[in-house]
């Protein structure tokens, strides 16, 4: 029998066009797996549903929207970062600082807590700021890497600036025989309308030891999730306790944020002002309000850490 040629052609025009839609269907089918992960999710939203969750028509496929990047860009993994990145598709619950500094508790089995500042975004183990694991020592014959200096540069809250303040703990680590390290002084400032620096932004990772080579702080959030810190701690760079009767001046908060208008000018000002200092028998970096005048603080000590 004969087959008549137009209709043959029909035929091979439905197979491709059969073909082509399955082709075309391949990108939908695939993605239901990713969205029943985001339903499974125990921290979800209820009322976020469907294709429209990632991408920017309701009905799925095409441009993803925000989240649908983001999403992709983790590897398709929904991570305590992601979740505090798009809290409206989240149950999760916040907390946040009066320097704007968030904590995000995003993960489900809570061993993580997601810390935002300044739009950047950090995990951090629970377990490192709950229970804090010893840290090895340093390998260096001298393994200080933190302390209160044994003096004062006598000009009040006139300390030459950052530049100048880090110049007395390197000199001071020097004549203590820890000159090979790179050392900061503790403080903050914002002034005038400045962008700050953060005092707890200038000291580096850590870990941190006293000169007997006791730990101090394994790093910042260790550091500035403890208000007080044991008095035995705080020892000079020849290794003596540090005397509470002369203010350690910070400009900083418990968190170790700045002061705002609280930082001496810059600490190039000895005239009239206050500024904030810590107390190793109180809160170890904002005990206080001292004068930045040359009466009260002339002897004003700061505290200093070993960034490398």
């Amino acid at each position: 029998m004969r087959t008549d040629g137009s209709s043959t052609l029909r035929r091979v025009g439905a197979a491709w066009l059969l073909m082509l839609g399955v082709g075309l269907m391949q990108p939908a089918v695939a993605r239901p797996e990713y969205l029943a992960r985001f339903q499974s999710d125990p921290m979800r939203r209820a009322a976020v549903d469907g294709c429209g969750t990632c991408h920017v028509k309701s009905e799925g496929g095409g441009a993803r929207n925000d989240f649908g990047t983001a999403f992709d860009a983790a590897t398709r993994e929904i991570t305590p970062i992601l979740r505090a990145t798009f809290p409206k598709n989240f149950d999760v619950a916040s907390a946040t600082l009066p320097d704007g500094t968030t904590f995000f508790m995003s993960d489900p089995q809570s061993r993580f807590v997601v810390l935002d500042r300044q739009n950047q975004k950090v995990l951090v183990n629970v377990a490192d700021i709950a229970t804090p694991k010893a840290a090895p020592l340093p390998l260096a014959n001298n393994r200080m890497t933190f302390f209160v200096t044994s003096e004062g540069l006598g000009q009040g809250g006139h300390l030459g600036g950052l530049a100048g303040a880090d110049r007395h703990c390197q000199t001071l680590a020097r004549a203590a025989g820890a000159g090979d390290r790179t050392w900061r002084a503790y403080l903050s400032t914002a002034f005038q309308g400045k962008p700050a620096v953060n005092a707890g932004d200038r000291i580096g990772a850590g870990p941190w030891y006293n000169a007997a080579g006791v730990l101090v702080a394994r790093g910042p959030v260790d550091l500035h999730t403890k208000e007080q810190l044991a008095s035995m701690l705080f020892l000079t760079e020849s290794g003596q306790p540090a005397a509470s009767a002369l203010p350690i001046v910070t400009g900083t908060r418990p968190n170790g944020t700045a002061a705002v208008d609280q930082t001496c000018n810059g600490w190039t000002s000895s005239t009239a002002g206050d500024t904030v200092a810590g107390d190793p028998a109180g809160v170890w970096n904002s005990a206080q309000t001292v004068s930045c005048g040359p009466a009260t603080p002339a002897a004003a000590r700061v505290y200093c850490f070993a960034v490398k």
